[in-house]
């Protein structure tokens, strides 16, 4: 078999925990170990704080050799909030998007271990993650139920553009607690304590440390579930227009979730369910992000009740096989907003159009996570091969030939839009022209809808970087050197041969009977309406229950409000940047 040509072939940081390129054939790919490698160098160049001796991003070291520390004076008077990462290619720090982030991170470390194991990494993912969750504990007061949520102001900090020597001042400090509430960032601040303790227990061995994440996590939640229930952007107005959720209501199913498998208490299995009834989250049909993971919790409930109990577990597989499946194949329902780019690249109108990768990289790691439970071997096929094909698009199979990694080959982004890697010191994003520093690893925002891409940094729509979806590529990195065999041709298109968004032509073996079965044996079709439909029957009688007897939350309708998508910032004059929040335009249902 001829030898593919190569997807790292530019020269990486000269650093230790860098894989060697291997001969072909070799197990794991050194290709996929690299990327993977690159991934966790990413994270290192946005730490903030007082940087470890073992810092490897040269660009974050001063003339003199002297570590580059940055921001030490984060926080107020008793509270410090130095450390952390910035959130994208500014110096802003959010607990939102950076809970989500870890959450994410932690569950493809749970998952694809083994990965990180064969490339040398684990000590990085420990580093990478511990960075984030000793900022968290920082953020978080367990005696008076603080949690600070945001470090920075967008009018001071976006117009400032420049290296992390100079960053303007001042930087206000934002917090919910007893007297402002924040539902939804402080139930995604649990998921991240949770997942992370997962982590750190069972991967790392670190017992005490899992111990103190698992404690700020339950006592945060009890934080979260009080009453009035809110999004904190209605409480912390400068939060609005940047990370602003219109809904707590998924996040509190999915730190439920997450506390279950963390303490394995059968009572935050049964909120979740709760939550989940009284929310009406069932059947919803939406993109995964930091802002809305509603869909994700039905991966979650498949992983979490899996051989437990059949009629449970086959309501919450038929759940996710539902989503995933109109995911992947769009045309499975009608006038549905989401379909591929004529290259291949899973794209939903109104979400899509700012940092497009991200809805394709986060429905690509959730379809990994679930295959493994897939009830056919075909479904099983169908998820990888579909996750498959969006890491092709993402690394050059795509009509552009233009892969979205930073510093991997000749083909890579050069101009992210990233004020730290720009390295300007005249506080214009235009100047240098080129690039001082580059971001190894970074995956930038994505193509348009026709597949194109401008490598313009002033064009962030295209070439913004953000920890948030960053987060699910290092997952899908690490099942790549696990799972990766390099004698079997890489997945270049999609696995449906449907690319039209306006299409509602259905495949043989897609064909849907409007109950979520798609085609199944009659038996198991049976097992699952009659799994769906007792499961759905404890599921509301427990609703109820707690509706009735533990006054969790009032009843919400089925109407489902805006989502809230991340804020795109607007450059004037090369450093302004003014925020705009763009509504999804997916079904919030699936008929």
């Amino acid at each position: 078999m001829e030898e593919p040509p190569r997807i790292v072939t530019s020269p990486g940081p000269d650093v230790e925990g860098i894989p060697e390129t291997t001969k072909y054939g070799s197990y794991p790919d050194s290709d996929y170990s690299k990327l993977l490698s690159y991934s966790l160098y990413f994270y290192e160049a946005q730490r903030s704080g007082i940087l470890p001796p073992n810092n490897r991003v040269p660009w974050r070291l001063s003339y003199a050799l002297r570590r580059h520390n940055s921001a030490l004076d984060d926080g107020e008077l008793g509270v410090d909030l130095s450390g952390g990462y910035y959130d994208a290619g500014d110096y802003m720090k959010f607990t939102l998007p950076l809970s989500w982030t870890l959450s994410m991170i932690s569950w493809g470390g749970i998952e694809w271990f083994k990965g990180y194991e064969l490339s040398g990494q684990e000590k990085y993912l420990h580093d990478m993650v511990k960075w984030g969750t000793d900022w968290l504990i920082k953020a978080h007061s367990i005696e008076t139920n603080e949690l600070y949520v945001q470090v920075g102001i967008d009018k001071i900090d976006h117009n400032y553009w420049g290296t992390d020597e100079n960053i303007p001042k001042p930087r206000p400090v934002f917090k919910i607690g007893d007297d402002v509430h924040g539902t939804d960032v402080a139930a995604e601040t649990v998921a991240a304590f949770a997942s992370a303790s997962i982590l750190f227990k069972d991967k790392f061995k670190e017992l005490d440390y899992a111990k103190l994440l698992l404690s700020h996590a339950i006592k945060l939640f009890e934080f979260a579930e009080l009453k009035p229930m809110d999004v904190y952007s209605d409480q912390v107005p400068e939060a609005k227009s940047l990370y602003g959720a219109r809904r707590y209501q998924d996040k509190l199913v999915w730190a439920s979730l997450w506390l279950y498998r963390a303490t394995g208490e059968q009572l935050y299995l049964n909120k979740a369910r709760q939550y989940f009834v009284l929310f009406s989250l069932k059947g919803y049909m939406q993109i995964i992000n930091w802002a809305d993971k509603t869909c994700a919790t039905f991966i979650l409930f498949a992983q979490v009740t899996n051989g437990t109990n059949f009629m449970d577990e086959i309501s919450w597989k038929s759940q996710s096989e539902r989503y995933l499946d109109i995911m992947i194949n769009p045309s499975l329902m009608p006038n549905n907003r989401c379909g591929y780019t004529p290259g291949g690249l899973l794209w939903c109108n109104g979400d899509s159009e700012f940092n497009s990768l991200n809805v394709a990289l986060n429905i690509a790691f959730v379809s990994l996570v679930y295959a493994p439970y897939a009830t056919t071997d075909e479904r099983k096929k169908k998820y990888m091969n579909f996750a498959e094909s969006q890491i092709s698009y993402v690394l050059g199979e795509n009509p552009m030939k233009h892969n979205f990694v930073v510093g991997i080959n000749p083909n890579s982004p050069k101009n992210p839009h990233h004020a730290g890697a720009h390295g300007s010191v005249t506080n214009n994003l235009l100047t240098p022209v080129e690039t001082t520093n580059i971001l190894y690893g970074a995956v930038i925002g994505g193509p348009g809808v026709n597949d194109d891409y401008s490598d313009d940094r002033t064009q962030y729509n295209f070439t913004e970087v953000s920890l948030d979806y960053n987060a699910p590529w290092q997952g899908l990195m690490a099942y790549q050197v696990l799972n990766f065999d390099p004698t079997i041709p890489r997945t270049k298109t999609p696995p449906t041969t449907e690319n039209s968004k306006q299409s509602n032509n259905k495949s043989s073996d897609d064909i849907s009977n409007n109950d979520g079965t798609y085609g199944m044996s009659s038996g198991r079709k049976v097992g699952i309406i009659v799994g769906s439909l007792l499961g759905g029957i404890f599921l509301i009688i427990g609703g109820l229950f707690a509706w009735k007897h533990s006054s969790i939350i009032e009843w919400f309708g089925k109407k489902r409000e805006e989502l809230s998508k991340r804020s795109i910032r607007n450059l004037v004059s090369g450093s302004r940047r003014n925020s705009i929040q763009a509504e999804s335009n997916l079904p919030h249902y699936i008929p």
